[in-house]
């Protein structure tokens, strides 16, 4: 747990992981591997907004076998990303239970509701000015740059995991499946990147989407380099997800 929410949570009398996972999910019914909730916890000055995701295994896991949990995992992404400078959902507490012999049977993680929260899905389609989405892109771009610069690859880059908040600032979310690559980079980079054009293709004019390569490439404008991870990008898209193709 992020140390600034211990006493926090103590206060409400969860300081265990059993009392925080039936804070959470009591009254719900646990049919899914995967449980989200928000909640409000009462303060002395308002309320805290969180979001709690639980991983459920029945039977218990050998996947996560002496490995980190999903949740785990983000938990401690969010750490590496906030280090890099990168916008991410602000963590709370994180926690896993196993079997004697363990295997993973549950674990969460619990982040703070991020305000007035929609996608960059939904911030487009909102059709907000120019200026904005054009802000919202480069800051993207730049985010995306910082992650691969120090090579980290979040493996799920797309725009839902991509938040606006109230101020209209970006904020990524949802990246169990990210880290630091020791190969592949090469590849990783471009299925990040092909990922955020899987709907950049959809919002976004020709232009724009050209000057978020260039944005990630820190130039300031085409050339071989730029050229050549654009064709790249785009065949990689076209191979990798087929079906949702529409168009260059």
């Amino acid at each position: 747990m992020e140390s600034k929410f211990s006493a926090f949570f103590s206060a409400l009398k969860l300081d265990s992981l059993g009392a925080i996972v039936k804070h959470f999910t009591r009254d719900a019914a646990l049919n899914d591997e995967v449980f989200i909730k928000r909640a409000s916890l009462p303060t002395a000055g308002g309320a805290l907004e969180v979001f709690f995701k639980q991983y459920r295994y029945d039977p218990p896991s050998w996947r996560f076998w002496k490995r980190a949990s999903k949740a785990r995992r983000e938990f401690q992404n969010y750490h590496v990303l906030e280090s890099l400078g990168v916008p991410v959902a602000q963590r709370v507490a994180a926690g896993e239970e196993r079997d004697a012999i363990g295997r993973l049977q549950s674990a969460f993680i619990i982040t703070v509701a991020v305000p007035g929260a929609r996608t960059l899905i939904e911030f487009a389609q909102e059709r907000p000015p120019r200026v904005d989405r054009l802000r919202l892109l480069a800051d993207v771009a730049r985010a995306t740059r910082a992650m691969h610069c120090a090579k980290f690859f979040h493996h799920d880059l797309v725009w839902r995991n991509l938040l606006v908040n109230q101020d209209n600032e970006l904020v990524l979310i949802d990246c169990p499946r990210g880290g630091i690559a020791r190969f592949g980079r090469a590849r990783q980079r471009l299925r990040d990147l092909a990922s955020l054009d899987k709907s950049a293709w959809r919002f976004c004019r020709r232009t724009e989407r050209l000057r978020f390569v260039l944005t990630y490439l820190d130039k300031q404008r085409m050339d071989d380099e730029a050229r050549a991870l654009i064709r790249a990008c785009l065949d990689y898209r076209r191979t990798r997800w087929p079906d949702d193709w529409g168009g260059k």
